[in-house]
């Protein structure tokens, strides 16, 4: 247990935190998670329609919350959206789960599904398709002449393809699948209103049909493992088959597109560390580290405590709600070493913890940062010149944000 001299900051003022509006524009939160941040690592947060809700912004505080993953668990509401529907007295339950919303054994049982596919060892299995996906994105560029909207054109699309290569299906579905996933996501708002339960179901028809043709011609892709997976020698189900398309297909887009998008921007913000880049691209491995923490594409997850606890100095009672705040943890000063300067050779980069920790670390961290680093491998060297020619338009999300529309010139060798 966690003991300080902190005293818990409360705070009527929630948008920062709950709201889609405050993550589109990441200098502004930063600039007021930061001053929150340095008041105390954990702040009680009022008026948002959720029963009593903590915002952890310090990193050793949300380890420390992930670490326990039986006192925090995950089933009762993993994001702001979720905890709202939840408080509602009309609220039904929901008519599936995905693993960021299990607990326990069910969680284990359904990941161990698909684990192994995500091991580094299976990861690497992948790269020379990734590296294809690679090259392909940045001849995308190449077709373009020089000006594209690199969010739009480019990073959209790259990790979705590399999703659909691990599923096996065919690119002419790369439209269906980009509009499902960003309905989907959208869906994930706490604002969001019937449109979820539209996403929900084209979702569900897609891929109840290409489990379908899995189990009657399986191949060795992903799309087969999960079709035909077992849990304690019972089949998974109809709703566990697609729960874990689902996560695969969504968390391993969004996530990644943001961090490519991402970083391009931070390396055009900082044209030093794109010239630190271009003279060592042995450096850019370590760079997608410090890319992905200055990014943190997902913004939050949540978790409910199951007992009293002093996280912090906070008074943590059961059955509060707690906001893993993933941006604030890695911009954490006493975490990291001038964390508000973004350094493609920072040291303690690796100790970035956008991908979480424990029972609930990220399934698709190694072929996240396996697709960031590659594609920057390949872009780098040939990347003459690069320019903004407009600002870049952050997603207003507090799941999952980053550019959306970002025009660019530029001049590859």
């Amino acid at each position: 247990m966690t003991k300080g001299a902190h005293v818990p900051h409360s705070r009527t003022d929630t948008d920062i935190f709950t709201a889609s509006a405050g993550y589109a524009d990441p200098k502004r939160w930063h600039e007021e998670v930061t001053s929150l941040r340095q008041e105390a690592p954990v702040v009680e947060i009022t008026g948002t329609g959720i029963d009593r809700l903590w915002a952890v912004l310090r990193a050793e505080e949300l380890l420390e919350v992930e670490r326990q993953s039986e006192l925090f668990i995950s089933g009762e509401g993993c994001n702001t959206a979720q905890a709202l529907a939840m408080s509602s007295p009309g609220y039904a339950g929901a008519p599936m789960k995905t693993l960021v919303e299990m607990d326990g054994a069910e969680h284990q049982g359904h990941r161990l599904v698909v684990n192994k596919w995500f091991l580094p060892g299976s990861i690497r299995r992948l790269d020379d398709a990734i590296t294809a996906r690679a090259q392909e994105a940045i001849s995308i560029m190449e077709s373009h002449g020089g000006e594209c909207d690199f969010a739009q054109d480019v990073a959209l699309h790259y990790p979705l393809k590399v999703i659909m290569t691990l599923f096996g299906v065919p690119d002419e579905d790369v439209g269906l699948m980009l509009g499902l996933t960003q309905a989907l996501m959208e869906a994930q708002e706490p604002e969001a209103g019937p449109q979820a339960q539209a996403a929900m179901l084209e979702f569900f028809t897609y891929f109840n049909d290409l489990a379908a043709q899995r189990r009657a011609k399986p191949t060795d892709d992903l799309a087969s493992l999960i079709a035909n997976a077992e849990i304690d020698g019972e089949p998974v189900g109809d709703l566990g088959v697609f729960g874990l398309y689902l996560v695969v297909a969504t968390a391993g887009h969004d996530t990644t597109s943001g961090a490519v998008a991402g970083g391009l921007e931070a390396l055009i913000d900082h044209p030093d560390e794109l010239d630190k880049l271009r003279a060592d691209p042995g450096l850019i491995e370590g760079a997608t580290e410090e890319i992905i923490r200055w990014v943190s594409p997902v913004k939050h997850f949540m978790r409910t405590a199951t007992a009293d606890y002093t996280l912090a100095g906070a008074e943590v009672s059961a059955g509060d709600r707690l906001l893993l705040s993933y941006p604030s943890a890695n911009r954490d000063e006493t975490y990291f070493e001038d964390p508000l300067r973004f350094d493609v050779t920072r040291a303690d980069a690796d100790r970035q913890v956008a991908f979480g920790f424990g029972r609930h670390f990220c399934l698709g961290a190694h072929l996240a940062r396996m697709e960031v680093t590659r594609f920057y491998e390949l872009l780098v060297p040939r990347l003459a010149h690069v320019e903004a020619t407009g600002p870049c338009v952050h997603l207003a999300s507090p799941m999952v944000s980053g550019p959306a529309h970002q025009p660019i010139r530029y001049t590859l060798t």
